[in-house]
């Protein structure tokens, strides 16, 4: 969650999914580096977590995140975040979290097939591939200048770019200043216009970047607080009774002033018989 933590329900979760298009193929190819890279580090960091390793331990500066990895500290709190986030879902549905197959169960079973060949062993391979080192993620801080340090959104002569921060590197100091990586953020997400009302008002975002056929997504979420609901009898009230005998929904319209306007019911035979009813 961007920004302050907030309790369940009183927030809503918004989103703009985009597709980043890299002028410079210098560029696209130190971030795909740098997805392979804090992919291996969230695989690596559930592996620690299953074994009880302490959160604070593996991303420290000097954690074996940051160093196997060349990941600085925020970097590598994006990693654990997103293990932490697979183990919590295993847990919570049940699995077996020592069974997780990072990439999809159902492609590496597909894979393991032998009578897979040619086309579509090898459009299987790419799309496993692509899964398992085609991922990066920060949280918004609303403590940072602009939102979210390592992916900076800045709007320029009309047209939305997102600076990627390149991660530590070997051989340089964790402060130095680094060179981002430049993209267009090609969305016409109907999110957009508030998004760009936060890039504004220098709010935070989560980013988090994915790989699929080739090409690079980016997905900046963050929530807002709800007003408190509101309810007058301006316009009348609409009672429902969802439990009418026989088997319907009953329906009323009352007036501002007290006084039945309209009432009907509506049959739920069909939806009860509905072969679909559950989804």
């Amino acid at each position: 969650m961007a920004g302050k933590k907030a309790e369940k329900g009183d927030v809503r979760y918004l989103g703009v999914h985009a597709r980043l298009v890299f002028p410079d193929p210098r560029d696209e190819k130190a971030v795909l580096d740098l997805m392979r890279r804090f992919s291996g580090a969230t695989r690596f960091a559930y592996q620690r977590l299953l074994e009880g390793k302490p959160r604070e331990e593996l991303k420290r500066a000097d954690g074996p995140l940051c160093r196997l990895f060349r990941l600085n500290t925020r970097y590598a709190d994006g990693a654990m975040d997103k293990a932490k986030a697979v183990l919590d879902s295993a847990l919570e549905l049940g699995n077996d979290p020592r069974k997780v197959v990072f990439g999809g169960r159902g492609l590496f079973e597909q894979l393991k097939r032998k009578h897979l060949s040619g086309k579509d062993r090898e459009r299987l391979r790419q799309e496993w591939k692509e899964k398992r080192q085609g991922l990066l993620y920060t949280r918004g801080d609303r403590s940072k200048k602009g939102g979210n340090p390592h992916f900076k959104l800045q709007v320029e002569s009309g047209a939305l770019w997102l600076l990627v921060h390149p991660g530590a590197e070997e051989g340089k100091e964790e402060g130095e200043r680094k060179k981002f990586a430049r993209a267009l953020v090609k969305t016409s997400h109907p999110q957009l216009k508030s998004l760009l009302e936060r890039i504004h008002s220098g709010l935070p975002y989560n980013a988090e970047l994915t790989l699929k056929d080739g090409k690079l997504y980016a997905h900046l979420s963050w929530s807002e607080a709800l007003p408190p609901p509101v309810h007058t009898k301006e316009n009348g009230v609409l009672g429902i009774d969802v439990n009418s005998d026989p088997y319907h929904l009953a329906l009323a319209v009352v007036s501002p002033d007290g006084n039945l306007k309209r009432h009907l019911t509506l049959s739920l035979e069909e939806v009860d018989s509905a072969p679909n009813k559950g989804a």
